[in-house]
């Protein structure tokens, strides 16, 4: 069905449906229809409350209560798949009805959303109607995810993002399917959570003096930088993102990635106090292992804990140089104590430090692929950014697996010829080769597949200065990963993707949506 058309344009439909039926006849739009007074049953309130205004656009008139409406919500009473998963659903469009079917919460938005992408891209647009005569195809889809983690990563450490920009991040994810916000929350470059009791983290570690200038990278531009989020606001953006189905795991990059926090509290580094970070790259500073350090991470991680509900917590652990640990005599009495023999292994003892504080929450630590190497514990899960081979060893050795790697998954390089494309951090990464990317997991054995929760795309922000520059980086790159999630075959072909995306753009468009053309 991946040629199925509508006139002569395919179907819009992004990530593409496990099975597709179409119909003789359409759907209209412009009368009156009715729908539940309350969105029966109650798991689908908030795919009504999504649906409901963009129907309004469409110049519907909607009449709530009636017995026999014309919209319906209903238990679908299977799986369509014996997995586990609970996120499927089904849409039946007829001439005189349409009935969007799940079990769960999240199968009512996905149902939601595939409607979204059947309505006219006008009905996105607040000032707009849809033109006379608009229209739905009449079709029966039947459909779920192949992976349980279908996310993107943004850092907000280098540049940060406010809120109402993410939420219209969070909105753009959701249209697509994708369900994880990676949220980089602390660099060398900035602290972006209000920890209670620490204000010296955004007082302090939220402003740097300067940037690096935008193509000179090792000249400051003598601009002062900051911004950073206050605990409600993080819990608004969180719960904005729960409506839409989606999660946010934060991160808290431990035991490198932090002088940020060590220029706002000395004590947790070693020797000179050092500014925040102006430069881009890998800090030297490093925590210390000292008692009153690990009782710092624990303090935020419990508020962290708290404030996010999502049953993960990101704790970095990548790329921590340790030529300070080499010469602390600190951290060579607590290598002698537990019998290491390389300071790097000093990584692994911040894990077991502060995981309590997690494990007493009910979340699973998440650590990058180094972990691999200083024997990180079993029930942390891995997520890889290196090379998917690791994605295989983390699952032989017991790890959840999220795959990320670099060479198809890191939307922050260029998709382009860089003489042609905004400044980016290296590497190229165009919309095939986010297509081509196959997690391998068919050659694994079933043992390794239960282990891996899944797929993201990251933004890091080193070279994205603005909300415009995150979106044309993320699309149409964050939905081609959505479909690679989404279909039980994982790598997609690119013919029939760019030919829905297409049609499907034009619903960016109407949403103010910046994305990259196809033909830039």
């Amino acid at each position: 069905m991946e040629d199925a058309a509508t006139g002569d344009q395919p179907l819009p439909l992004i990530p593409w449906p496990r099975h597709v039926e179409r119909r003789l006849g359409r759907f209209r739009l412009k009368r009156p229809i009715s729908a539940p007074s309350t969105a029966a049953p109650r798991l689908s309130e908030p795919a009504w409350e999504i649906l409901r205004p963009l129907l309004a656009r469409c110049g519907t008139l909607v009449r709530v209560g009636e017995d026999l409406p014309q919209i319906r919500f209903s238990r679908l009473g299977r799986t369509l798949a014996d997995d586990g998963q609970h996120d499927a659903y089904e849409l039946d469009v007829s001439e005189d009805r349409i009935v969007l079917m799940a079990d769960s919460r999240t199968g009512f938005l996905h149902a939601a959303q595939t409607l979204r992408q059947l309505l006219p891209p006008a009905c996105e647009t607040p000032a707009a109607r849809a033109e006379e005569g608009a229209s739905v195809p009449c079709l029966l889809v039947r459909d779920q995810p192949r992976l349980r983690w279908r996310g993107l990563h943004v850092d907000i450490a280098r540049h940060f993002f406010p809120r109402e920009d993410l939420e219209r991040l969070v909105d753009t994810m959701a249209l697509h399917k994708l369900n994880t916000l990676h949220l980089h929350l602390t660099d060398d470059q900035g602290w972006r959570l209000q920890i209670e009791g620490w204000p010296k983290l955004t007082d302090v570690g939220g402003r740097r003096a300067e940037s690096p200038r935008k193509r000179a990278r090792t000249k400051g531009d003598g601009t002062p930088y900051g911004g950073w989020f206050g605990q409600d606001g993080m819990r608004k953006l969180v719960a904005f993102a729960a409506s839409r189905g989606i999660q946010v795991v934060p991160e808290i990059d431990l035991p490198g990635h932090m002088q940020a926090a060590i220029a706002a509290y000395p004590e947790l580094g070693h020797g000179t106090p050092p500014e925040v970070w102006t430069r881009w790259g890998i800090s030297e500073r490093i925590l210390n292992v000292e008692p009153r350090t690990i009782g710092f991470l624990r303090d935020v991680l419990t508020q962290v804990a708290e404030l996010f509900p999502a049953p993960y917590v990101h704790l970095g652990g990548d790329e921590v140089p340790t030529a300070e640990w080499a010469t602390s005599p600190m951290a060579q009495k607590v290598m002698a104590a537990q019998g290491y023999t390389e300071p790097r292994q000093l990584q692994g003892w911040f894990v077991t430090q502060v995981a309590p504080v997690l494990a007493a929450a009910g979340k699973q630590a998440i650590l990058w692929d180094e972990a691999l190497e200083f024997e990180a514990p079993a029930d942390t899960a891995v997520m890889v950014w290196r090379d998917p081979k690791h994605a295989r060893a983390a699952a032989r050795l017991g790890h959840d697996v999220i795959m990320c790697p670099q060479s198809h998954c890191y939307l922050d390089h260029y998709q382009a010829d860089p003489a042609r494309e905004p400044e980016a951090i290296g590497g190229h990464t165009d919309l095939r080769k986010v297509l081509s990317f196959d997690t391998g997991e068919a050659a694994w054995t079933e043992e390794e597949r239960a282990r891996l929760l899944g797929i993201q795309g990251n933004l890091w922000s080193e070279y994205i200065h603005d909300a415009a520059h995150l979106e044309y980086m993320a699309w149409p790159r964050g939905a081609a990963l959505a479909e690679v999630a989404w279909r039980e075959s994982g790598a997609v072909e690119p013919g029939g993707f760019e030919a829905r995306w297409r049609v499907h753009a034009t619903r960016l468009d109407a949403m103010d949506v910046f994305h990259r053309k196809l033909d830039a």
